[in-house]
């Protein structure tokens, strides 16, 4: 059975950390992502938190498809090899865009709505399910940064989305302190989500800081994560 490689990374509007070196600027962010994506080398790329500006990856085209979230936009970067034809697609305004990537199985880029609670929780259920009805498949794999926290998972399950936790946090001000002076704490907010018979296998997270000039520091306040998805 093939597979394809995804990397999913919410690049923070592709900010400067506080620990990034002096005139980091977006165009220096710009060339480190794309450094990191094609280090990588997935088929799949998922981008959230993007300042109308998508980076560059010379061995992918990007599906025709930009849409705004409450911060920032999203895209999805096809290797060229599976860009042959216009991949079909659909986008739920505000939080997702979902993209066929075989006859069966597509891949939804989601930015769920941010915040703790129990009205948050609900409105991220209700997202959860209009993105997988409104997939241009049956079998749809969820990815992205989905602010969901750990007591919301089990009601997910009942809602027919399995999901599996990261091996290490893809949020962690402890190891990242991205701003200084915020509060320290770990998260799983990049994740996946799927429904019945989509497998996913491999699963890594990206936390190691960026070396540049000297300087060692994050690219964006979430780590990338890192999967494959089986396509039958």
């Amino acid at each position: 059975m093939p597979s394809l490689r995804f990397m999913t990374w919410n690049l923070a509007m592709l900010e400067a950390s506080d620990e990034a070196p002096r005139g980091w600027g977006l165009e220096h962010a710009e060339e480190a992502v794309r450094q990191v994506v094609m280090e990588i080398d997935p088929d799949i790329v998922v981008f959230q938190e993007l300042p109308r500006l998508v980076p560059y990856i010379p061995t992918h085209g990007m599906v025709k498809a930009n849409p705004e979230t409450h911060s920032g936009n999203l895209a999805v970067l096809l290797r060229h090899e599976l860009m042959a034809e216009d991949p079909t697609f659909t986008v739920v305004n505000g939080c997702a865009v979902c993209v066929a990537v075989s006859p069966t199985i597509s891949i939804a880029n989601v930015h769920l709505m941010s915040g703790p609670g129990s009205d948050a929780a609900l409105m991220r259920a209700d997202q959860l399910a209009r993105i997988v009805d409104a997939a241009p498949t049956d079998q749809v794999l969820v990815v992205g940064d989905t602010n969901t926290r750990a007591n919301e998972i089990d009601a997910l399950a009942g809602q027919g989305l399995t999901s599996e936790r990261p091996p290490r946090p893809t949020w962690d001000t402890v190891k990242n302190p991205f701003r200084s002076g915020g509060r320290e704490f770990r998260a799983y907010f990049t994740r996946w989500f799927a429904t019945a018979n989509v497998s996913v296998s491999d699963v890594s997270v990206l936390d190691e800081p960026f070396e540049h000039d000297g300087h060692r520091f994050h690219l964006s306040d979430h780590f990338a994560l890192v999967g494959s998805l089986e396509i039958g």
